[in-house]
């Protein structure tokens, strides 16, 4: 597959992540199963969108339909056994193209040539996707250990998952409203390697932004220089 040409492939990206967080937010007060498959669906439409602003070339492609074709067997196993490590393949496979998806946006958006309303829009899905990497890790943890974050009720993961979301960006934008917090060494060490990312992320995109910009405006210059 040949190098997209259009400039505005993040666009479904993020609308789809936007999408994903309302989905769980307005599901938060459903029957714990009907979340579960709502969070399913779309998060299986999250990864068929990200086709589209993520594909690059023919390699990264198989790799994408693979991830997408082992989450629909998982999603069909768990809906007919109802076993609990599903649950872990689930979460596994989705921290999975999270990460993923942050390297493949992170390797545009980062420090890459001018400054465009695509790479903006990119810089947002990035951000939305380390909030949701670090969600995923934290509803990891309170499986294995409940009593590692302090604030909460956990419950089941599907639930544990939308107010980790919420945990997440919270510490990843430094704002530390003390309504949760964590209490083991294990939680408090994401918490601490998750804020200082997105104090990191900031800056680097704050200078990305720059950099692009001072590039695009000595391009005329130059171009009149004998």
């Amino acid at each position: 597959m040949t190098k997209r040409t259009g400039n505005k492939n993040f666009i479904w990206l993020t609308l789809a992540l936007i999408g994903m967080l309302l989905t769980g937010a307005l599901t938060k007060e459903l029957p714990d199963r009907l979340s579960l498959q709502i969070l399913e669906s779309s998060s299986i439409i999250l990864m068929l969108l990200s086709l589209g602003s993520l594909s690059k070339n023919r390699g990264w492609l198989i790799r994408w339909m693979v991830i997408i074709g082992i989450t629909l067997m998982v999603v069909v196993a768990r809906n007919a056994y109802d076993h609990y490590y599903f649950e872990f393949v689930y979460l596994s496979l989705m921290m999975l193209f999270f990460i993923s998806a942050a390297w493949l946006v992170g390797s545009e958006v980062l420090l890459t040539g001018s400054v465009d309303i695509n790479k903006i829009v990119g810089s947002v899905a990035l951000y939305l996707i380390l909030g949701l990497i670090w969600a995923i890790f934290y509803t990891l943890l309170l499986e294995f250990s409940p009593e590692a974050i302090k604030g909460i009720e956990t419950g089941v993961w599907v639930d544990n998952m939308f107010t980790m979301t919420y945990f997440s960006f919270v510490t990843l934008a430094t704002l530390g409203y003390g309504d949760i917090s964590p209490v083991t060494p294990v939680a408090q060490v994401l918490v601490i390697l998750e804020a200082v990312t997105g104090m990191f992320y900031l800056a680097i995109i704050v200078a990305s932004l720059i950099g692009g910009m001072k590039r695009k405006n000595a391009l005329p210059g130059s171009a009149k220089q004998p």
